[in-house]
C-alpha cells in the first residue's frame, strides 16, 4: 500500500519541518504546492516571504520522496491540483495535510495498518486544535464528527473537486464501491487524531483572521478578533475572554468553543524543539506588544 501526502502552504512555516519530519517514514510520495492564492497575489505576495521556502529547500529528502511546486493560484482549489500532475500512479491513499498538522509515529504506524485491513475510500480525523500556545486546546464544534477529511483513496487520473469541503474527483468511468471512516470511529477504534497547531502563534493567527474576514466570511467573523480575543487571552485573561465570547472561535454563529487543559504528549518532533517553537511565540508576542502569562 502507497501514501502520498499532499500539502498547500503559504507563509507556514510554524510547524511545517516538524509536520514534514513525523510523516516523512510513512510517505511513499509527499506533494507540495507552495505559493499565495488570488487574496494574497492582491497584497503584493508571489510566495511565502517567511522561513518556508527554506525549510522546504533544505529537508533532508535521501529518498527523494519530496516534489514541489512553486506558484499562484486563483484559490486553494487550484492550488491542491497543482501538485496531483506528480503523483504516482500507483499511489492508493493521498493524505490531505496542512502545514500545522502532526502526527505522533506510533499513530501513523497503527493507521497504515488499519488502511490495509479497513481499506476504506474516505477517512474522517480528529483534530486536537491547540490554541494560544501548547498547553490548551479547543472543545465544542472543532470536535465535531468529520470536522477534517483527511485521507482518500485514489486512482491514476484521480484530482481534487474542491478544497472545502476536501472531496476527490475521480476519472470517468471509474466505479469506486464507498466506504468512510468517520473520525469518531477512527478515534474509537485507534485512539488517533491529528495534533493541530492551527491558532498557537501570533502571527499565524493575525494572518489567518486577516484572510477569513477579508476574502471568505466578512460578516461571520468577530470584530477586530485579534485584538480583542485573541491577545488579551493569552495575555491572562482566558476566563472573561471565555464567558464573552462563548470560546475564543473567530466566527460568531459556529457555537461554543471554549480551551480545556491539554493533557497528554505532543508528536515526538514537537517535544524535541517545545522550547523553541515557546521562544517562537513569546517574540512574536513581544512584537504585539503583548506579554504573556505562559511564558516558560
Amino acid at each position: 500500500m502507497k501514501i502520498a501526502f499532499g500539502m498547500i502552504v503559504f507563509e507556514g512555516d510554524y510547524v511545517l519541518k516538524q509536520c514534514l519530519e513525523q510523516v516523512y517514514p510513512f510517505a511513499d510520495q509527499i506533494l507540495i504546492a507552495e505559493g499565495p492564492v488570488s487574496y494574497w497575489q492582491s497584497k503584493g505576495f508571489t510566495t511565502s516571504t517567511d522561513n518556508t521556502n527554506e525549510i522546504l529547500d533544505n529537508f533532508p529528502d535521501p529518498e527523494n520522496k519530496i516534489k514541489i511546486v512553486h506558484g499562484q493560484f486563483k484559490e486553494k482549489d487550484d492550488q491542491c491540483r497543482a501538485y496531483m500532475d506528480f503523483i504516482n500512479d500507483d499511489i492508493d491513499y493521498l493524505w490531505n495535510l496542512d502545514s500545522d498538522e502532526v502526527y505522533k509515529t506510533e499513530d501513523l504506524e497503527n493507521i497504515v495498518e488499519f488502511l490495509k485491513h479497513e481499506q476504506p475510500t474516505s477517512v474522517g480525523v480528529r483534530s486536537c486544535s491547540f490554541y494560544g500556545g501548547f498547553d490548551r486546546y479547543l472543545t465544542g464544534f472543532e470536535l465535531n464528527t468529520d470536522n477534517f477529511l483527511r485521507i482518500f483513496k485514489v486512482t491514476k487520473g484521480s484530482t481534487w473537486l474542491t478544497h472545502r469541503p476536501p472531496t476527490i474527483k475521480y476519472p470517468d468511468g471509474c466505479s469506486i464501491e464507498r466506504k468512510h471512516i468517520n473520525s469518531d470511529q477512527l478515534y474509537e477504534a485507534l485512539g488517533f487524531q491529528m495534533y493541530h497547531y492551527s491558532y498557537v502563534f501570533p502571527d499565524q493567527v493575525h494572518k489567518k483572521l486577516r484572510y477569513y474576514k477579508e476574502s471568505l466570511n466578512q460578516h461571520n467573523c468577530i470584530e477586530n478578533y485579534f485584538d480583542n480575543v485573541y491577545l488579551p487571552w493569552v495575555s491572562g485573561q482566558k476566563e472573561r475572554v471565555e464567558n464573552q465570547f462563548r470560546g475564543v472561535h473567530e466566527f460568531k454563529v459556529r457555537g461554543d468553543c471554549y480551551t480545556s487543559e491539554f493533557v497528554g504528549e505532543h508528536p515526538e518532533s514537537i517535544s524535541r524543539d517545545i522550547q523553541l517553537l515557546k521562544a517562537v511565540f513569546n517574540q512574536q508576542l513581544d512584537k504585539h506588544g503583548y506579554f504573556s502569562t505562559n511564558k516558560n
